[in-house]
């Protein structure tokens, strides 16, 4: 939307400028125009702001991750298992349990349009599929945890996904909040 925007009024200041701001040779100067066009590529570039909703087809990059156009956005209020994460079922067996949630949020979202509202962080989003919350939806079943202070909310349907034992619940796994963490920690020491 915001390239949308931007190109409009690129062309709408260019037009205005250029025909009300001649310079002293009696041709048109391209000042405005030109700052027009700079103003216009800012607005493309800039990052989603409060209140803008992404909106459109999105590629799923990992349990907690989507891609909408040029924008990566983290699902909002959730820490959910990275591509390469391996969890243990029930009888101790490893399953690549963070393939397995990635795949069931691409399979969630199907072809349908995916709406993301700025939320928290500079890429963090509350994204939605209708009116049904992805975030609330990989909670519920059990394929990520809440982030229990941003996202107080999700709690009770964590609460029911561990009773019932349902994707992440059903066996032993990391959570995905502390294995970021330490990866994290781990570039930093590596780095100095």
């Amino acid at each position: 939307m915001s390239l949308f925007v931007g190109i409009l009024l690129a062309c709408a200041a260019g037009l205005a400028g250029t025909l009300l701001c001649p310079d002293n040779k009696g041709s048109r100067s391209r000042l405005p125009l030109l700052a027009a066009l700079l103003i216009g590529g800012l607005s493309w570039h800039a990052p989603a702001r409060a209140g803008e909703i992404l909106r459109g087809p999105a590629q799923v990059i990992d349990a907690g991750t989507l891609r909408l156009g040029a924008r990566q956005v983290s699902l909002f209020g959730i820490a959910a298992p990275e591509a390469d994460a391996t969890c243990s079922d029930a009888q101790d067996r490893p399953y690549p349990c963070g393939r397995d949630a990635a795949r069931a949020l691409a399979e969630r979202i199907g072809g349908a349009a995916v709406a993301c509202e700025p939320r928290g962080g500079a890429n963090t989003a509350l994204c939605r599929v209708g009116e049904a919350d992805l975030g609330a939806w990989m909670v519920a079943q059990g394929l990520a945890l809440p982030d229990r202070d941003v996202a107080p909310d999700y709690a009770p349907a964590a609460d029911r996904a561990w009773g019932r034992r349902l994707g992440l619940w059903s066996g032993v796994f990391q959570d995905p909040a502390e294995r970021r963490g330490r990866r994290a920690a781990a570039a930093l020491g590596a780095a100095g």
